[in-house]
């Protein structure tokens, strides 16, 4: 399978011109293999730094988990940051505190830059359905407010009222630098912004690459498939 799955996100997908698919020779500085989040940002910095970059993606643009996650933008990690200060200590606590917005400000400013339409949406709610729940809200926020996260606002039972139209919750935990977007749209937006660098981005080409078995073999590696060669000056690099 390699068009999108059915779904909103592909359904609203804006249309783009198509990418090639590679079936010539073709060199490069840096061959990226996948095109989700990881390889397309991965090629969009090289390629702002001046570097020619190739992505192959096998199926579509945005094809896998990129193009069908819910689309929140979340400044958190899986374990709670006085979890992590208590495994790791406090320097590194607060390096990850501060790394953690780092995502975010990469999407909001490449979608002001390339004016990325991907139905781009700030703030986001944690939201309690009980005095307990609120509770330990707040004690969330003011953790986080050690790290550095001054964008946390709680809301009672009336502000988040107004926010969502709803007497089902008690209060939130509202995220100013937290937000939504179209993840298939901003994928497509960053593969073009690429193009706009001067790198080249092909769609159903690269299904065999094996970015592993080159990276042991440094610079001028060359990845050959069905009528396809990729020869790459310094690095192939995986972004699945």
């Amino acid at each position: 399978m390699t068009e999108h799955t059915s779904s909103y996100y592909a359904a609203s997908a804006n249309k783009y011109a198509p990418f090639d698919t590679l079936n010539e020779s073709i060199s490069c500085d840096v061959c990226v293999v996948g095109g989700g989040y990881t390889g397309l940002s991965s090629a969009l910095h090289l390629a702002e730094a001046g570097f020619d970059v190739v992505v192959l993606e096998a199926s579509r643009i945005g094809f896998g988990a990129s193009g069908r996650n819910g689309g929140q933008l979340v400044n958190s990690y899986s374990r709670d940051i006085d979890v992590i200060e208590k495994s790791y200590g406090m320097d590194t606590a607060r390096m990850l505190g501060s790394m953690m917005f780092e995502g975010g400000e990469i999407i909001r400013e490449r979608i002001k830059r390339y004016q990325i339409d991907c139905d781009y949406r700030p703030g986001g709610l944690f939201v309690a359905m009980n005095d307990k729940q609120l509770s330990t809200l707040e004690e969330q926020k003011e953790n986080w407010e050690r790290y550095g996260n001054k964008q946390l606002e709680l809301l009672d039972a009336n502000a988040i009222r107004r926010e969502v139209a709803s007497d089902r919750y008690t209060g939130a935990l509202l995220d100013h630098s937290g937000g939504h977007i179209h993840p298939l749209n901003l994928a497509i937006g960053e593969a073009d912004a690429i193009r706009l660098n001067g790198g080249r981005v092909y769609e159903l080409s690269g299904r065999d690459a094996d970015p592993a078995h080159h990276a042991s073999r440094g610079a001028d590696c060359q990845w050959s498939g069905d009528g396809e060669v990729c020869d790459c000056r310094r690095e192939c690099v995986s972004g699945r």
